[in-house]
């Protein structure tokens, strides 16, 4: 993993958890040195119930699971098992002449550990007993309990649904002592008032019809009333006359405005003597503001006192969430009027300061009044289109940042979220990886909070766990699995397995086909290449997965296409694992090859959900790749003697590689495979690229792995395939091309060849002059050995020839003068005009032409590409500045005669007729495509064999792009 090994891992932990009690917490807690000890919360105080444990009836067993079952698709509750003596009826909490009478009950906490190796504590589970059954022999001389520990999900997940929204809930959990009046405004149709959320409040009431539960485009809230034919009123019950006065509420301003001089919001205080302040009104202006908002302050006729406090945001189609700020200073007032836009989290504020007298109490708050002002504007009652909600009144000024998050949830990260939901809940919380990478959520519902947690754990695709240090939760993000280092490496052949690992290939996690589903919204991704494609087989599988076809509903703060295909290609990703998933890796902690090495057992206790496990030197027949797992779950079985524990796991791979579009991404070709065959002691090979662009060749990009027929080998290097951009120049003979190949002329002579750099086409031109004997074809040669393979180069014609065509072309397999093959163009003059047609030749036999219905001119550009492949050769003609067609204009099959390999370059010759002497052709951008030499290392993972041409090859670990 990024950032460092094991250490700074525990390093890091600690230093979140250090205040809390646990094997990798600085609790100080020694170890009791016992096999294994436990303990039962009893009156406040850790209590050692170990001499009751595993002493009934010679059964020393306890038997303990946490994390990810089996076949299991999330994290269940831990359980334990605990037979415990009963003799004196301690362990039945109605008895009362037990010891523990009163002490003991339903979901009493316990915990159990084993000595960590560092004279401290390994707690493998902390949980709670449900239960209590007690049982007895027909003598009544054994008396035992058989209890059962529940980790924390057990009860989290029986408990009850929000009844509340999330801003009703973040309001009064807990409700700040300066809260004098809460209104939520969330009453649903048919109710007669709008309750107040304080035992001490009395509701807000109204005026004319309001729509109750009507704006509902604020996920966080219920639905909202709708003030077009109604005011509100609502009264504050007494209390102390304050220095600070701040009312807050939730408004929505419809797009085409108010009429000038509405009134939003009416705030009334006691009265304090004549000519102080007596009401606040907030109005929405278009003249003293821009379709925005304006606060004043009135003596109790009417009068205006002071200035105006103006804003400048036009509120029109917002929702804000307002917050109308008094602070007595001095003789004076400093108002504020915030302005947080609820969707893009801004927020706008203006102030000032009258020389006013006191602040008193609040005695009520009014929405949708008509104005009292005796000057203009002066605004009738209602709020047409206006959706007001979560009126809160206090005698102190709070951070407009109060309520967080929770204000609006759209957007809040998975772990962000599973952090406050936990503290919420006050459930202690733990967390691996960084909970702000990882992925957006959507609305929060009102559902279990647990059930909450669980979504975020399937959008972000992490892990919930219970954890061993405290009775809490916590979360292992996604990112946080990738590219980790192994947290545990176990010999094979050092006998640290106590069980034979046994691998599994079925079809319990294939996924294939994904449909992804966020608020009615849908994407599919489907794998239609792979072995485990979804084609019908051999060539695949077929079509799997249990959302092939019904949606996987995920709660995202985004639905657009990008996003669900991301999360689409994932889960396919991760259902394509072409490998087989080895369910149980089992280790015993009493076997030598631990007691003898004390810091491989305190790396086994150490393990955590998600961790990466390797078994290294598998057995031959296994094949000799390590075995390499991700944890998901354990199952442990504890005696006087032994310590048994197996991970349950799935493969590594998919998290292993993981990357990003950077300069340090290794990405596969298409298609690439062998063209040569390979012995086993054959440490050169030539590799063709089918599909997909080539092999890089830079040095600083070696070493990396490739996998061929189940063997891994290290390429060292990579020759340069043959190309030429003519970057030089040379007054005889062609010289040296770009990549480092020598062109070889054969027939006509070394001064018909020349090259002139930096003309402007692909840096440069070769040229050949076809002198007195233009029939006579000159042959240049860049690279030999060559079977399959592809070849690029533009051609020049310097003159329309006379007589007959001109017919430069590639050359392939090359062998001798008079055998080869070539995909030619033919420059021609006939009575249709100048035109251009594509042919391939093999060893002199015509195998076919294309009429491209092109016309040219002397030092016209054209592109040519030609390909063999086996006996096929194929080519296709553009002229340069258009596009290169997608298919294959001409393709022709060697039947008799056939070619193995050969030498590729290029050729010039004039068809016989050809009357003009010293004709020329240029050529530029030559650029072959395949096959590569490889440079490697034979048998990195223990594999050595031999393999066929065209035995498939590719990146032992391509870079996988990160969701």
């Amino acid at each position: 993993m990024p950032g460092g090994g094991l250490a700074a891992r525990v390093m890091g932990w600690q230093q979140r958890m250090r205040a809390t009690a646990g094997p990798l917490g600085a609790s100080g807690e020694a170890s009791t040195g016992d096999p294994v000890t436990v303990e039962l919360l009893v009156s406040g105080v850790w209590t050692d119930i170990t001499p009751y444990v595993m002493v009934r009836d010679d059964q020393g067993r306890i038997t303990l699971t946490r994390g990810i079952r089996d076949e299991g698709s999330q994290t269940e509750q831990a359980s334990a098992t605990l037979p415990l003596k009963n003799a004196d009826g301690r362990f039945t909490p109605r008895n009362p002449m037990g010891v523990w009478y009163g002490q003991i009950g339903r979901n009493q906490p316990v915990r159990i550990s084993v000595p960590d190796g560092m004279g401290g504590k390994s707690y493998r589970v902390w949980g709670e007993i449900p239960k209590w059954p007690p049982s007895w022999d027909p003598t009544g001389t054994d008396v035992w309990t058989d209890v059962a520990v529940n980790g924390l999900l057990q009860r989290l997940s029986q408990g009850p649904a929000s009844a509340r929204s999330v801003i009703y809930n973040a309001v009064t959990n807990p409700l700040p002592p300066s809260v004098v009046a809460y209104w939520p405004c969330e009453d649903p149709a048919g109710s007669t008032s709008l309750a107040s959320a304080l035992t001490t409040g009395s509701p807000m009431t109204w005026s004319g019809t309001p729509t109750l539960a009507s704006y509902s485009s604020l996920a966080a809230s219920d639905p909202l009333p709708d003030l077009t034919s109604a005011t509100l009123s609502g009264g504050v019950a007494a209390y102390a006359d304050p220095t600070a006065t701040q009312v807050r509420f939730l408004l929505y301003v419809p797009v085409n405005g108010l009429a000038d001089g509405k009134v939003i919001c009416s705030i009334d205080q006691s009265d304090y003597s004549a000519g102080s302040p007596q009401f606040w009104e907030l109005f929405y202006s278009t003249t003293e503001a821009n379709n925005s908002l304006v606060l004043r302050t009135f003596a109790d006729d009417g009068t205006f006192l002071g200035a105006e406090l103006s804003h400048t945001l036009d509120v029109r189609g917002r929702l804000l969430y307002v917050s109308i700020e008094l602070q007595e200073s001095g003789t004076s007032i400093t108002r504020a009027l915030r302005l947080k836009d609820v969707n893009t989290g801004s927020v706008y504020t203006v102030n000032d300061t009258e020389t006013l007298t006191q602040l008193t109490r609040v005695t009520r708050v009014q929405f949708g009044p008509a104005s009292r002002s005796v000057v203009q504007p002066i605004g009738t009652q209602f709020l047409p289109g206006v959706a007001i909600g979560h009126c809160t009144v206090e005698n102190a000024i709070t951070d407009i940042a109060a309520l967080g998050v929770r204000l609006n949830p759209i957007g809040e990260t998975a772990g962000r979220r599973v952090q406050r939901l936990c503290g919420e809940s006050g459930i202690p919380v733990d967390w691996i990886g960084d909970l702000d990478d990882t992925a957006a959520m959507g609305a929060q519902g009102k559902t279990n909070p647990l059930s909450l947690m669980r979504e975020c754990a399937d959008a972000d695709g992490g892990m919930i766990y219970e954890t061993r240090a405290v009775l809490g939760l916590g979360y292992r993000t996604r990112v946080s699995l990738y590219n980790q280092d192994p947290q545990l490496v176990l010999d094979y052949t050092g006998y640290n397995l106590s069980a034979v690992p046994t691998p599994v290939e079925d079809d319990r996690y294939l996924a294939n086909r994904v449909v992804v589903s966020v608020g009615g919204v849908t994407a599919t991704y489907e794998d239609t290449t792979s072995n485990l494609s979804t084609a019908q087989p051999p060539a695949g599988v077929g079509v799997y997965g249990p959302n092939s076809d019904s949606p996987l509903a995920l709660n995202l703060g985004s639905s657009d296409t990008a996003t669900l295909l991301d999360q689409a290609a994932w889960r396919v990703h991760l259902g394509t694992v072409d490998e087989p998933r080895y369910p149980q890796i089992s280790v015993n902690l009493a076997h030598a090859s631990f007691v003898n090495n004390p810091a491989l057992r305190r790396a086994v206790l150490a393990l955590r959900m998600g961790d990466r496990v390797q078994v290294i030197n598998p057995p031959s027949w296994l094949g000799t790749d390590s075995i390499d797992q991700l944890i998901l779950g354990f199952e442990e079985d504890i005696t006087h003697f032994e310590h048994r524990i197996t991970f349950v796991c799935a493969p590594a791979s998919p998290y292993n590689t993981i990357g990003y579009l950077d300069t340090n991404a290794r990405l596969d070709t298409d298609s690439s495979q062998l063209a040569e065959p390979v012995g086993t002691a054959a440490t050169v090979l030539d590799v063709l690229t089918t599909s997909g662009p080539t092999w890089t060749s830079a040095a600083s990009d070696f070493p990396f792995d490739v996998r061929a027929g189940g063997e891994v080998m290290t390429v060292s290097s990579i020759s340069a395939q043959p190309f030429d951009r003519f970057d030089r120049t040379s007054a005889s003979g062609w010289g040296t091309a770009t990549s480092g190949d020598v062109w070889n002329e054969v027939q006509g002579v070394t001064a018909d060849r020349t090259v002139s750099g930096n003309t402007g086409l692909s840096n440069g031109l070769g040229t050949i002059n076809l002198g007195s004997t233009p029939t006579t074809i000159r042959f240049d040669l860049a690279a030999a050995g060559i079977a399959d393979t592809s070849v690029l180069v533009s051609i020049s014609p310097g003159q329309v020839p006379a007589g007959n065509s001109l017919a430069p072309g590639i050359i392939m397999r090359y062998q001798d003068p008079a055998t080869f093959y070539r995909a030619r163009l033919l420059f021609r003059q006939t009575s249709d005009g100048q035109t251009v047609a594509l042919n391939i030749t093999a060893s002199g036999t015509d195998m076919g032409t294309y009429e491209t219905g092109s016309t040219y001119a002397a030092n016209d550009v054209w592109w040519i590409r030609a390909q063999v492949a086996g006996q096929t050769i194929s080519a296709r003609v553009w002229k340069d500045g258009t596009a290169e067609p997608t298919n294959w204009q001409l393709v022709a099959t060697v039947t008799s005669s056939p070619i193995a390999t050969g030498s590729v370059g290029v050729s010039a010759s004039g068809a016989p007729g050809i009357t003009t002497t010293n004709a020329t052709v240029a050529y530029g951008g030559f650029a072959v495509s395949g096959p590569q030499t490889f440079v490697v290392t034979r048998s990195v993972n223990g594999v050595v064999k031999s393999h066929a041409a065209g035995e498939s090859l590719s990146l032992a670990h391509p870079t996988i792009i990160a969701l």
